[in-house]
């Protein structure tokens, strides 16, 4: 990226023009370049290759498929960039994958494949060049948009609990994916067992393979979908439901416990369990099921583990209560 720090608006406003605006452009200007050839050319055009040409269809072809795959991307990664709190992290990257798809798919599959159609270059010039042109547009989109002043360089800590001696404080809290990208998760994996039995009895045994998709969303989704969250006079531990995966730091290791906001594109990149680069240049461990106030606790090396769960503030302000007792 270049230099340029500006404030979020203008790094937002900066994000939207190249994640919607620009891909929009060139998809309406696709379609009017694919929608003139065709309507004066011929009826019928090649649409697919094998050792050659193999087959033909209407003109019209290219233009529902850049339709079909242009709106959606802009769509979907207009809605993360419309949602972004911070353009930092992941969300900086999101306009310049915009670009990218948007000029291979619009000019090198759409466009140029109208275009050359009959040529004897076809598909491996319009493709090859739109290729060249997607990499070309990403690379120059990341590296032209300005960038946001990163957040603060660490987390503030907590209050302590007005313990009295004697007293003993814990707290325990449960981090659940969300309904809609379990749901989500096991609507692909169905899918694709469901694929996989009409291959098996189609072509046969062979394809067993892929069911090893699937299955594997179905273990990822079983060990992910519930995490247990401990504070407490022994240290921090957050836990899958199933015991593994398991993330902890020993009442001794701790530095200090904070809440902070969360945006889950910006500091890690996306959801689930994730691991990042936090704001102190320090390892930085993430249970991110949402967007929104999270419980990050720092270790004496400066590492730290974040979780977007409830009643953050009182997790931190328990774990801080045997930060201070110990010094």
């Amino acid at each position: 990226m270049t230099g340029r720090i500006v404030d979020h608006a203008t790094a937002r406003r900066a994000g939207l023009v190249a994640a919607i605006a620009m891909p929009l452009a060139i998809v309406i200007a696709s379609e009017a370049v694919i929608i003139g050839v065709g309507a004066t050319g011929s009826p019928r055009l090649i649409v697919h290759w094998g050792a050659g040409p193999d087959r033909t269809g209407p003109w019209w072809t290219y233009a529902v498929m850049v339709a079909a795959i242009g709106f959606p991307v802009i769509a979907f990664i207009g809605f993360f960039i419309v949602r972004a709190t911070r353009m930092i992290g992941m969300n900086p990257w999101m306009p310049a994958i915009a670009m990218g798809i948007t000029v291979f798919h619009a000019l090198g599959m759409g466009v140029g494949s109208v275009v050359f159609n009959a040529s004897r270059l076809a598909p491996a010039l319009p493709l090859g060049v739109g290729g060249v042109l997607a990499i070309a547009a990403a690379f120059s989109t990341w590296w032209l948009l300005p960038r946001e002043a990163p957040a603060s360089t660490g987390v503030e800590a907590a209050n302590r609990l007005p313990i009295r001696p004697g007293e003993v404080a814990g707290w325990t809290g449960k981090v659940d994916l969300p309904a809609w990208f379990v749901s989500l998760i096991a609507g692909v994996a169905a899918a694709l067992i469901v694929f996989g039995v009409l291959l098996l009895l189609t072509v046969g045994g062979k394809v067993w393979p892929i069911f090893l998709s699937p299955a594997l969303l179905l273990v990822v989704l079983l060990v992910t979908a519930q995490f247990v969250v401990t504070a407490g006079p022994r240290g921090f531990i957050v836990r899958s439901a199933l015991g593994w995966p398991r993330l902890s730091i020993p009442a001794g290791s701790l530095a200090k416990a904070g809440v902070v906001q969360i945006d889950p594109m910006a500091d890690f990149g996306g959801w689930g369990i994730r691991w990042a680069i936090g704001p102190n240049r320090k390892g930085r461990w993430g249970i991110v099921t949402h967007r929104g106030p999270g419980l990050e606790v720092v270790r004496s090396d400066g590492r730290s583990i974040v979780v977007t769960v409830d009643d953050a503030g009182m997790a931190a302000a328990v774990l801080e209560t045997y930060i201070m007792q110990r010094t």
